[in-house]
């Protein structure tokens, strides 16, 4: 029941993420890309700080491309990826 009810509420593009990103924190992979990710996202921010002390606001696009339909790109889990690419929830 519970293998059943937890996978209701996601789709099956959701289930795949969750599932590597479980895979990528896991103990053998923590040191090579959390640790690492997370020097990078320093960088990053460290950066975002000294743009925005010069400027009020950024305005840049969320996604590589315009628009697709419903449907269009489900058969193709890498341009579903490639969608939501520069996208950050929270």
């Amino acid at each position: 029941m519970y293998k059943k009810t937890r996978a209701e509420g996601f789709g099956k593009e959701v289930q795949k993420r969750i599932l590597l990103g479980t895979f990528v924190l896991s103990a053998s992979y923590y040191d090579a890309y959390y640790t690492k990710a997370q020097k990078v996202r320093r960088l990053i921010r460290d950066e975002m700080k000294s743009i925005l002390s010069k400027y009020d606001v950024i305005v840049m696009p969320i996604t590589p491309t315009t628009a697709f339909k419903l449907g269009e790109h489900s058969d193709n889990p890498l341009e579903m990826y490639l969608a939501d690419l520069f996208f950050r929830s929270g």
